[in-house]
């Protein structure tokens, strides 16, 4: 099967926009939640830790003296937010949580992480299987599991969500498994991630 439009159904297309909405004020709210508990907000930057062992060192460093931890800000002009810093605000949330749970970069960790993501937006009044829910989890576990099949990240996230959404998750996986990148385009993978075979 292929998608050649992600979302082909025009009240689907609406009932996502909505979902997103909801879903950028929750990660807006984690992220002003996450910076007033710990003491320190974030500051995207291309540089930005990239594996475990540096986001500790950088998270120990904000910890210490207060500064804005560096969180990566490439690759988010296709997530499921309507602006880049709203996925920025995401990963700092996530990079934040992965430090207080004590979960690594290994996909074991991160997918417990996602759990953990999926149980706070249940908490914050959105229904296991709600739409908001289901974008959030395709987004999340999807991409873990695209991670662990093939080792990178989707090439367009939001379009991965969608099809997660529409067609379901093998559909979804299979249509961004045969995707091929542009030339020369780069692709979002994690350095430090264990992808078994």
């Amino acid at each position: 099967m292929s998608t050649s439009e992600t979302t082909t159904n025009p009240t689907l297309a609406l009932e996502l926009v909505l979902a997103r909405n909801d879903l950028t004020s929750f990660v807006q709210q984690q992220a002003r939640d996450t910076g007033a508990r710990v003491g320190f907000t974030y500051e995207g930057c291309p540089d930005a830790p990239s594996t475990y062992q540096q986001l500790r060192g950088a998270y120990a460093e904000s910890q210490a003296n207060g500064t804005p931890l560096p969180i990566y800000n490439q690759f988010c002009d296709t997530s499921i937010f309507f602006q880049d810093e709203d996925n920025i605000c995401f990963r700092f949330w996530h990079d934040v949580s992965h430090m207080q749970l004590g979960l690594s970069f290994q996909l074991d960790d991160e997918l417990e992480l996602g759990i953990w993501h999926l149980e706070q937006l249940e908490r914050a009044g959105f229904p296991k299987y709600s739409l908001p829910w289901q974008v959030f989890r395709a987004d999340i576990v999807g991409q873990i599991q695209l991670m662990a099949l093939i080792g990178r990240f989707p090439i367009h996230q939001r379009r991965f969500v969608e099809e997660c959404v529409e067609y379901g998750t093998e559909i979804g996986l299979i249509e961004e498994i045969r995707r091929v990148p542009e030339p020369d385009a780069p692709c979002p993978s994690r350095s430090d991630i264990l992808v078994t075979s």
